[in-house]
């Protein structure tokens, strides 16, 4: 058996790997190395709000410190959510039809995100697992509202962003560490804590929902639409 501080590791070198296998297919590849990076930044971050808590994983560094398995899994996570829909959709960008860039609405959408995980969670102390969720829900209604060619995408994007998650999770949390969530999680609360085949309730509503908003970002963002390849 392999030490449980390797855990969080395999876990995020699970998604390096299913990073890898939508970048092959990607032909953005630039702007997903890119998103990528601001994802490994935002990974370490996270941790403010997730080690309060949701859970305090072992690392290579100690149980619950902040450590490059943050940044890998965050790197992936935005690479894969965010372009997912490159390996799952046949879209391609539509350059007859473009609008501004949004970036000061994004800004704003961030912040938001960012003020409402802060506020619910360390101030008003409800789990983060429950924030975290309607946060990013909340946030894609509200793009959704303003751009529904999208939504169908993100949908996409959750769904197969979930499948990978159900395979990646049931590997290493079923066959390699299966004591980990109730060793070093903070799922107590309903719903949170229930499990589908031995993955925690919480985890599977993060992806899903993370994915379905990150996969929006370069559309809205950067006012660019999709249509179908020829």
């Amino acid at each position: 058996m392999l030490d449980d501080k390797f855990a969080y590791l395999t876990l995020s070198l699970s998604y390096i790997v299913a990073w890898l296998v939508i970048f092959v297919k990607n032909p953005w590849k630039g702007g997903m190395i890119k998103v990528g990076i601001v994802g490994g930044i935002m990974g370490m971050i996270a941790e403010i709000w997730y080690f309060h808590d949701y859970w305090k994983p072992p690392t290579l560094f100690g149980i619950g410190i902040i450590g490059i398995e943050d940044f890998i899994i965050g790197f992936a996570l935005f690479g894969v959510g965010g372009y997912i829909h490159s390996s799952f959709t046949k879209l391609e960008i539509d350059y007859d039809r473009q609008t501004p860039a949004r970036n000061r609405d994004f800004f704003f959408l961030w912040l938001i995100g960012c003020a409402s995980l802060s506020l619910f969670s360390l101030i008003l102390n409800i789990h983060s697992g429950y924030v975290t969720f309607l946060t990013f829900m909340a946030l894609s209604v509200y793009i959704w509202s303003q751009r529904p060619d999208l939504i169908c995408l993100s949908l996409v994007s959750g769904v197969a962003t979930l499948a990978i998650t159900l395979f990646i999770y049931f590997i290493n949390f079923q066959l390699l560490f299966p004591h980990f969530w109730d060793t070093y999680g903070m799922l107590e609360e309903p719903i949170l804590g229930s499990k589908i085949l031995g993955i925690p309730v919480s985890e599977i509503l993060w992806h899903f929902s993370w994915a379905v908003l990150c996969s929006m970002f370069r559309g809205f963002r950067n006012g660019v639409y999709y249509k179908e390849t020829s």
